[in-house]
């Protein structure tokens, strides 16, 4: 099916269509384990030197990165604004070997009111902070969650991204599910981060191609360009952007 940007006016709106969702959410960009395991790769490197006692997971959705994540943490909790996510999640992880480690709960990212001040050792967020519009609330909130020392990770489009710079405006066609929803690049990340108060220790690009959202046969073209900004370092090549950034 085309991609069909939905017209949100607020919080409740945005609720509403990740509730809908829910029942049903997989990842169509793709063969479901082979990506997940991609990105558990690069979330791995990045926690590299990290403490690992508590992992704390906004925009958690069903919960498949933290699941994924929790034997090498003694405690990890998932919050997601969409109570249909939090129960998907819940689900799983009721028969998850280390299910005691683990806790979901519904929580605004900009907010975090059941997170206390300086407790993770580590927040990650996949695939969500592009649908968070107050990033820079957000960004607080991180700060203040994470303890001295403590690192961010986030996998996110690339707003300087071909696809989404250049190809599809010209095509006329939309690349977001909604319409709050709004990608960040390169410089753009550096900067929010910087203005948080969080120290950026690695920023940089990871192959994300949203097969899913754009008409068949781009996602081939898509691929080869990839690779092409792989082997030559584009930025405007590639879907993805990480960043790793540490709370002094």
């Amino acid at each position: 099916m085309p991609l069909r940007t939905t017209e949100v006016h607020g919080p409740n709106d945005v609720r509403a269509f990740f509730d809908r969702l829910a029942p049903l959410y997989r990842d169509c960009h793709g063969p479901a384990d082979r990506l997940l395991r991609y990105r558990l790769g690069i979330i791995d490197g990045l926690l590299e030197g990290a403490e690992r006692d508590y992992l704390l997971e906004i925009g958690c959705g069903t919960g498949l990165h933290l699941l994924a994540l929790a034997e090498g943490f003694r405690r990890l909790r998932g919050v997601d604004l969409s109570l249909g996510m939090i129960e998907r999640a819940e689900r799983s992880r009721r028969e998850h070997p280390l299910r005691d480690r683990i806790r979901f709960g519904v929580d605004a990212a900009e907010t975090l009111a059941s997170v206390g001040d300086g407790e993770a050792d580590a927040v990650l967020c996949v695939g969500a902070f592009e649908h968070m519009p107050d990033k820079p609330a957000v960004l607080r909130q991180v700060r203040r969650a994470l303890k001295p020392g403590g690192a961010f990770l986030c996998l996110t489009p690339n707003a300087d991204w071909v696809w989404y710079a250049a190809i599809a405006p010209r095509l006329g066609l939309p690349v977001t599910h909604l319409s709050s929803d709004r990608f960040v690049g390169r410089h753009e990340l550096t900067s929010l981060l910087e203005a948080s108060g969080l120290k950026p220790e690695a920023v940089g690009h990871w192959t994300f191609i949203p097969r899913g959202d754009m008409p068949r046969g781009w996602a081939h073209l898509l691929a080869g360009l990839d690779l092409a900004g792989r082997m030559f370092r584009c930025s405007w090549l590639r879907g993805g952007l990480y960043c790793r950034a540490v709370k002094p």
